[in-house]
């Protein structure tokens, strides 16, 4: 693998998650101007923590491609079953960000309708 489709590939894997680095960027701008409560707070933790996920999921992503183009073919066995459960844990990270996302609207949204 070339130093060519060694860069395609890494532009690609990042063109899979730009969409969703897109759409949490506008979320984080339109809660920086929400006013000040415990549901922006917990809304804010939750959406970095999905932004996280996905940059860590991007990585994850490339370590056998860098591993490939490197000539590392020995360890990339052992890698599939790090990346296995690294997968995992990203996905654990992503359930409590959106379970703590839905738990901010909620408290959000209780808050609202207790106003007359």
């Amino acid at each position: 693998m070339d130093n060519a489709q060694l860069l395609t590939t890494l532009l690609v894997s990042i063109g899979y998650r730009l969409p969703v680095l897109i759409a949490l960027g506008v979320a984080l701008v339109l809660l920086g101007g929400a006013p000040k409560a415990v549901a922006r707070t917990a809304a804010l933790w939750a959406l970095s923590l999905l932004m996280a996920a996905t940059l860590l999921g991007g990585v994850l992503s490339v370590l056998p491609l860098l591993m490939i183009a490197a000539g590392n073919f020995d360890r990339i066995g052992a890698l599939n079953t790090m990346l296995g459960a690294a997968h995992f844990a990203l996905s654990l990270l992503e359930a409590a960000g959106f379970v703590l996302l839905a738990w901010a609207l909620v408290r959000a949204l209780r808050g609202n309708a207790a106003r007359p």
